[in-house]
Formats: structure tokens, sequence, C-alpha cells
């Protein structure tokens, strides 16, 4: 079996040096920021179509639907994020111990 996990695709933290799992984590934890930032930003957009507004100059363009899957993408991309972050954590606080 490999050392990737079935679930989060984030290699074996307790195969990774203390290093490389602290520059992992930082790395997972810039990628959140930015997932979220992006999510804001979509949420401010959603609400503005959903008030009447369009989201570009051509309302085909990005129609509420595809905003909304947009959103689901960047939720679900998160939610991983946040998997691998804590199994990191947990893996660095068990060393900690």
């Amino acid at each position: 079996m490999s050392d990737m996990t079935a679930h989060s695709g984030l290699a074996d933290p307790g195969a990774l040096s203390n290093a490389d799992l602290d520059a992992r984590l930082r790395q997972l934890e810039r990628e959140e920021q930015s997932v979220s930032r992006r999510r804001t930003t979509l949420h401010t957009r959603i609400d503005f179509v959903r008030s009447g507004g369009f989201a570009s100059t051509d309302p085909e363009h990005e129609s509420l639907t595809t905003l909304l899957e947009t959103e689901r993408e960047l939720s679900e991309n998160r939610l991983e994020l946040h998997a691998q972050i804590d199994a990191l954590r947990a893996e660095r606080s068990l060393r900690r111990l």
C-alpha cells in the first residue's frame, strides 16, 4: 500500500520529518486561506446576483447556478484542506507529547 491515505491524498504524516511536517502544514494553511478568500469573494458575487445584479457584463456568462456550483467545489476543496491540516496538527501534537 502507498503512503497516501485513501481519503485525503495526504502523505502519511508519521512518515514526514518534523521540518517536512511543518513545511507541509504551512503550505496547506496558505492554500486554505486562499480558498477562503476566494469563497468570500464568491459569496459577495452570489449575493449581488441574487439581488438582481449580474455576475459579469454578460448575464449568461456566470449564472447563479454556475456561481453556486463553483462555491460548492470551493467548499469541498476547503473541507479537504481542513482534514489534511487537522491530520498534520494531530501528528505534530503527538510528537510534542
